[in-house]
């Protein structure tokens, strides 16, 4: 009898709907875009962080002609979302997104500032969840 409960209490949890991943994608012009695979999940759960500023790229994931930066602190309220970027060590900032979001029925729309120290500062809008 408990092994038809185990295994009927597997075949349940295996069942329930996985949870979904989405991209808030923010661009400040032609030049500028940070991509943020976000889980969701009742707290900000950051995923993967791509940014490309005038040809030279960031991201978590690597890869050949990227910089490796590392998921720094992430912060999230009904009205703000906060994160960072860190390098590969995490000595230092390497980016600053700092949104400010409104809903409205289904709309949600996004924006703020993208900081990249020493680099630059961009005001941003955003797409995505």
């Amino acid at each position: 009898m408990r092994a038809i409960l185990a295994a009927a209490a597997i075949f349940l949890w295996l069942a329930h709907p996985a949870r979904a991943t989405e991209w808030l994608i923010c661009s400040g012009g032609e030049d500028v875009e940070i991509r943020v695979l976000l889980g969701a999940m009742q707290v900000i759960a950051v995923d993967s962080i791509e940014i490309e500023v005038k040809g030279k790229k960031w991201s978590t994931r690597g890869g050949d002609g990227v910089t490796l930066i590392t998921k720094g602190q992430a912060f999230e309220t009904a009205e703000q979302i906060w994160i960072d970027a860190t390098d590969e060590k995490m000595d230092a900032i390497v980016a600053r997104l700092r949104l400010f979001k409104a809903n409205e029925g289904d709309a949600v729309v996004s924006g703020g500032t993208l900081q990249m120290p020493g680099i630059g500062a961009w005001a941003v809008s955003c797409e995505g969840p």
